[in-house]
């Protein structure tokens, strides 16, 4: 049977119809639905996201009165001279080095070297850190070490490393003259960069 035959039976006249309304109904769905239903998918996505967000800042909301609280607690330790001050952390590094060559020379001891270290965020602050090497007697570093931990803004040693020279060249020292090289690793609070 060829093309004419067909189209003029009655069973092929229902099949050309039927594949014209497919076709027709597939159309309709590529070009009217489909988008449609992708426009309704992006805005459902959109919603939940923005649903999320707003969860976000609804909990961050409801911790307003401790965080209210936390920047009071900052700015009250900071009052009262606990964390070193500076607007960038050049200054913060300038004030703990000052504040430890202070404290070196106040102890009598000699400074060999001062090297900052890499700041570590705690507890809502950030932690300025600086190794500090000296020499001097055992009574100046002693004081020194006190002192390091002693008056605002405060200070703490992580670690610290002590060497005596008891001997040279095969001499004994007397105790009063010996001098011995200390090396302190020393944190301070500054306000953490971001922070309230």
């Amino acid at each position: 049977m060829n093309w004419n035959a067909i189209r003029h039976t009655r069973a092929g006249r229902r099949a050309i119809f039927a594949s014209v309304n497919l076709l027709i109904v597939a159309l309709i769905y590529l070009v009217i639905i489909e988008p449609a239903r992708r426009i309704v998918a992006d805005g459902a996505e959109s919603v939940s996201q923005r649903r999320q967000t707003l969860a976000r800042y609804e909990s961050v909301a409801s911790h307003e009165e401790q965080i209210v609280e936390y920047a009071k607690q900052i700015a009250d330790i900071n009052a009262r001279g606990e964390l070193f001050d500076g607007g960038s952390e050049g200054i913060v590094n300038a004030n703990l080095q000052a504040r430890l060559k202070t404290i070196a020379e106040a102890a009598n001891v000699t400074i060999r070297s001062i090297q900052m270290l890499p700041e570590k965020p705690f507890q809502g602050v950030t932690l300025v850190g600086a190794r500090i090497e000296v020499a001097g007697g055992n009574d100046n570093v002693h004081a020194l070490a006190r002192a390091l931990e002693g008056d605002p803004p405060l200070l703490i040693i992580t670690t610290a490393a002590i060497r005596g020279q008891a001997m040279f060249f095969g001499i004994q020292q007397p105790e009063a003259d010996l001098e011995i090289e200390a090396q302190f690793d020393v944190f301070g609070g500054a306000p953490l960069k971001g922070g309230p």
